[in-house]
This record gives structure tokens, C-alpha cells and sequence, in this order.
């Protein structure tokens, strides 16, 4: 089957083309030079043009009956594989409206839950946390690279199983929070903090490394995702880190993968070149992380 890129080269040719034929026809018949030439030229782009219009509504209709079939047995495919699974969004800078819609709609057919949603501000506000922290081991973390570090893994330790750090420091450290920080059972985490310059960047790569880290020392399992538009890319990173990734959220084959992926499955899934394939093995009937 062709693809919709071939068929839309095709259109803009053939209308390039009659456009020519066009003004040639026009430049021709100043001169009075008009002949049958022209006019078979014509009748065929237009051939043309209507054969292209027929095989585009065609490929649409194919595209809209497999888009239906897979909404409707996406259910069924992934059905009470994360049963009563707490889970929790995390994003590191930014989280567009769109994500936490399309998590929702991955992992509730599965049995899961979305227990919180968390958006870190990128770049931190780090005087604001060590005033916060005063009177703590992390009283010094803007002045302290060490510090930042240790803060960013204790951090990610309790956005998973709970503790008082959150609480402390939700109002500096999180421009967008909701929901409960205890017993998640796994993390969807999306990076948008691009922009970042100079010492700025610096200190956020070291706590968001660090924070990862501590993510990964729980019991959770942490998952990565960002959709086919996501420009630059999020994954070379987030693949250094050691993260399984899922690069096409917003397709259901996105979705299958970020539920197989929440029971385990490591590796790059999804369509762009640094995708290892397109969804993890499916898991075996009856298996749960719990």
C-alpha cells in the first residue's frame, strides 16, 4: 500500500503540472499557435488529478475502519493488566494538556489508576528550595552541587513511596501538582525543559539525573514517554539514563506499549529511528508486577 506522503506528492505534482500546462497553453494561444496537443494534456491531468482524489478517499476510508478497530479492541488487549496499579505523571519542566489525556486513556482499560501528576519547574528555583530546607542536610543545595544531588534522589524516592520532603517543598519545586505521593506502583515521566543555558542547565541535569535515579531505586517501574511530535527528541537522553521509553503516546500502539512496559519490559519502544521496535513482547496471561 502507498503511503499517504507518496499520494500527496502525487496531488501537488499533477497540480504543478496542469498549472504549467496552463500557462503554457495561455503563452501558446498569444501566439495563436493553439493546438490539440494541449487540450490531451489537460484532459489527461485532470484524468490524473481525479484518479489520485479517488485512491486518497480510498486509503482514508482503509485508515478510518483500521482507526476504529483498534479503539475498540484496544480494550480487550490490555484488559486487567494493571489491576488496582497506582500510577504516577511525572514531567520535567513541562507537561502539554494533552499527556496526562493520553496516559489516562493507555492504562485505565488496563485496571490503573493516575494517583498523581507532577510538573517540576525547569530551571529550578533553588534559593526558594534551600530557604524551604533550612535547618536540613540540604540547606546549602544552591550553593552545593552535592547537596542538589542528594536532595534530587531522596526526591525521587518519595514522589513514589511518600515522606515529608514533598510536602516541604511543593510550593517551590512543583509548578503544577495533584494527587497522593505514596505507594505508586509505577511512573510516567515526560521531559519538556529545553531552553535552559549556563549554570541553569547544569544544575537541573545534575538534580534531573539524580532524580532518576532515585525513581529507579524503588520498587516502581519508571517508563518514559513524549509523542511522534515531540521536537528534539527527548529519547537519546532519557536512554542514557537507563529509562525504557515509549515515543508515540499518541497512537494505541503507544499505549499497548506503555502498559507492557509498566509490567516490566525494558527497551525503546515505538516508530522513530531510535525506537528498538514498535511494542514490547506481549505479557504472558496472568502476569502482574504485584
Amino acid at each position: 500500500m502507498f503511503s499517504f506522503r507518496y499520494h500527496a506528492t502525487s496531488l501537488i505534482a499533477v497540480f504543478l503540472a496542469l498549472g504549467i500546462g496552463v500557462l503554457l497553453g495561455v503563452s501558446i494561444g498569444e501566439e495563436g499557435v493553439v493546438s490539440g496537443a494541449r487540450k490531451g494534456l489537460e484532459d489527461s491531468l485532470r484524468g490524473d488529478l481525479r484518479d489520485v482524489r479517488n485512491s486518497n478517499s480510498d486509503l482514508r476510508g482503509e485508515l478510518r475502519i483500521r482507526d476504529d478497530f483498534e479503539r475498540q479492541s484496544y480494550p480487550s488487549l490490555v484488559a486487567n493488566l494493571l489491576p488496582g496499579f497506582r500510577i504516577g505523571v511525572v514531567a520535567m519542566g513541562n507537561l502539554t494538556s494533552s499527556y496526562s489525556p493520553a496516559v489516562r486513556d493507555a492504562v485505565d482499560p488496563a485496571g490503573a489508576d493516575i494517583a498523581s501528576v507532577s510538573v517540576i519547574r525547569a530551571p529550578l528555583r533553588l534559593g526558594d528550595l534551600a530557604q524551604d530546607l533550612r535547618r536540613t542536610q540540604f540547606s546549602r543545595l544552591d550553593r552545593d552541587g552535592d547537596q542538589l544531588a542528594n536532595f534530587g534522589r531522596r526526591l525521587g524516592r518519595q514522589l513514589v513511596n511518600g515522606g515529608g520532603i514533598v510536602e516541604r517543598t511543593r510550593k517551590s519545586l512543583l509548578s503544577s501538582s495533584r494527587g497522593e505521593y505514596r505507594g505508586l506502583d509505577g511512573i510516567v515521566y515526560v521531559r519538556d525543559r529545553e531552553g535552559l543555558k549556563g549554570s541553569e542547565r547544569s544544575d537541573q541535569n545534575r538534580f534531573e539525573s539524580a532524580f532518576i535515579g532515585g525513581l529507579r531505586s524503588t520498587n516502581a517501574q519508571i517508563v518514559a514517554v513524549e509523542t511522534r511530535d515531540t521536537n528534539p527528541s527527548q529519547i537519546p537522553f532519557l536512554k542514557q539514563q537507563g529509562l525504557t521509553s515509549v515515543d508515540d503516546l499518541d497512537l494505541i500502539a503507544g499505549h499497548a506499549a506503555l502498559v507492557y512496559a509498566l509490567l516490566g519490559a525494558d527497551g525503546a519502544f515505538g516508530v522513530k529511528q531510535t525506537a528498538d521496535q514498535l511494542l514490547p513482547p506481549p505479557p504472558i496471561k496472568g502476569q502482574s508486577r504485584r
